[in-house]
């Protein structure tokens, strides 16, 4: 079996990361624990990551990878209404895919304890509330959009997706999260576009 290079392996230390605290919780998550799923020594982890912190920002890292897929998907979208459609459908199409990220957006705990990660994460929130935003302001400017607070449209939007998003990790991924979100973006039709 071929060595992992120094890129592979810092991927599969964040694998296990996010299992384990998708398992068990931020409070069980240890290099102890990570090195043993990950089957080398502790030292071999610090080689890769200054601390558990600095794997929490490789975690929230791929969260960057995923804005970058997320503009590129809305850039292929003509109107501001397939725009805002795409936006919501790329977050529970993702999240679908990769249920366990839910227990690192989930994990208040994790955020109260750091600065550096409460700041990332909120690097990422105005990230995505700028591109919103944005394309917001286009579809009011095109008659597309009802001319309501833009913020207000805002806190409607990421606010319905963390609520079905919330809902659908306490019911333990009971049902479709991707057709969950095409209903609910039908609602919003009704709500926030000119017909």
């Amino acid at each position: 079996m071929s060595r992992l290079n120094t890129e592979q392996r810092q991927e599969m230390i964040i694998d296990e990361a996010i299992k384990i605290i998708h398992a068990e919780g931020y409070q069980s998550f240890s290099i102890r624990e990570l090195a043993k799923r990950v089957k080398i020594s502790e030292p071999a982890i610090y080689r890769h990551f200054l601390n558990k912190e600095d794997i929490i920002l490789g975690i929230l890292n791929r969260m960057l990878d995923f804005d970058h897929l997320l503009e590129k998907e809305i850039l292929s979208k003509k109107t501001a209404q397939n725009k805002v459609r795409q936006f919501i459908q790329f977050h529970f199409d993702f999240l679908e895919k990769n249920h366990e990220m839910t227990s690192i957006l989930f994990a208040e705990d994790m955020f109260d304890q750091s600065d550096i990660l409460r700041k990332r994460l909120l690097f990422i929130i105005q990230k995505r509330r700028a591109l919103l935003n944005t394309i917001i302001e286009e579809g009011k400017l095109n008659n597309e959009i009802v001319n309501v607070d833009t913020q207000d449209l805002l806190t409607i939007v990421f606010g319905m997706i963390r609520m079905i998003v919330l809902e659908w990790r306490l019911s333990n991924f009971n049902f479709s999260l991707s057709l969950r979100g095409k209903n609910a973006i039908k609602s919003l039709d009704e709500l926030i576009f000119n017909k």
